[in-house]
């Protein structure tokens, strides 16, 4: 990821680079429309892995919360909030700092 991100470990700080990036997701609200974006799809992907466990929780029968896996729905959320967010981090880079095209 550091070479997206115009760092280098070996030269500077990581965890300074690493809050100056955190800092950007925040004000550009990389991270609010991660979100959205992880909730739509970590509950579609939910729905299609764990139906019957998941329609029960979602009316509050929570009983059902035995036969829901925590961990995959956990998972299920935070893989697409951080796919999204690197993504638009990435783009934002590119953005930023256009690669030089070969003509």
């Amino acid at each position: 990821m550091s070479k997206f991100f115009g760092f280098d470990c070996i030269d500077r700080n990581c965890l300074l680079s690493l809050f100056h990036i955190h800092r950007m997701a925040i004000q550009r609200g990389i991270y609010r429309r991660s979100f959205k974006v992880a909730f739509i799809v970590g509950t579609i992907l939910n729905l299609i892995n764990q139906p019957q466990a998941m329609f029960r929780f979602l009316f509050l029968d929570f009983p059902a919360v035995e036969r829901l896996n925590i961990i995959k729905m956990l998972l299920t959320y935070v893989v697409p909030f951080l796919v999204a967010s690197y993504v638009a981090l990435t783009a934002l880079d590119l953005r930023q700092n256009p690669r030089p095209t070969d003509s």
